[in-house]
């Protein structure tokens, strides 16, 4: 098995958080000041190549890792769409998987709230039905059960018929689906592509009719 002989460490003139590994066969291997502060090593050490794969493993581990914690700085991400994004950047997949694995651990990673953040913004800023909610939710490949869940745990939260009976007032229709057969059928139709249940839309258009 190969050794190599440390004769210098030195800090990255231009990225001062990560340091030069100088051996003596010629060879430098950058690694982060936290992959370098987690291996006792010192000028003068010898190395095997096996405890230079390791040293290499852990720089790569830390790069996907920094690299998931900055896309997470930006918003909230399934486990599913975090692992499409590093799998995009070129890391290996078992070290993406060991990655995540270790962000759920620390809580970083969490599919079940994600989807409720996920689901409660859209329904309240674009006022949208568990149809249109339920595919838009599936788009980040999470389980069907948590889906169904979700939905179902949002409209308790925000009730379909009292968001068809804001969008009704939004669209200023009320009065009109009274008097207007049309309008009705337009403002039915607006509700269904919207992606309410037809029970929810039947009962709010009946208690206007009714009032």
């Amino acid at each position: 098995m190969k050794k190599r002989k440390i004769i210098d460490i030195q800090v990255q003139s231009r990225r001062k958080n990560r340091k030069n590994i100088f051996f003596e066969d010629g060879s430098v291997f950058g690694v982060s000041e936290d992959v370098f502060l987690s291996i006792p090593i010192k000028i003068g050490d010898i190395i095997s190549d096996q405890k230079l794969n390791d040293i290499l493993e852990s720089e790569s581990k830390s790069k996907v890792y920094n690299s998931a914690i900055n896309l997470l700085s930006y918003r909230m991400r399934s486990k599913s769409e975090l692992n499409e994004r590093l799998i995009r950047k070129g890391y290996s997949k078992d070290i993406i998987t060991d990655v995540i694995n270790i962000l759920e651990l620390k809580g970083y990673i969490d599919d079940e709230k994600f989807a409720i953040a996920f689901a409660k913004e859209k329904v309240k800023n674009k006022l949208i039905g568990p149809n249109a909610l339920k595919f838009e939710i599936s788009s980040h490949n999470l389980d069907l059960d948590l889906v169904d869940n979700t939905i179902d745990s949002i409209y308790e939260m925000f009730p379909q018929e009292m968001i068809i009976n804001r969008l009704i007032a939004k669209w200023k229709v009320g009065s009109s689906i009274k008097k207007d057969l049309h309008t009705k059928s337009k403002v039915i139709n607006r509700l269904k592509n919207k992606g309410f249940y037809w029970v929810n839309i039947e009962n709010v258009i009946n208690a206007i009719d009714d009032n």
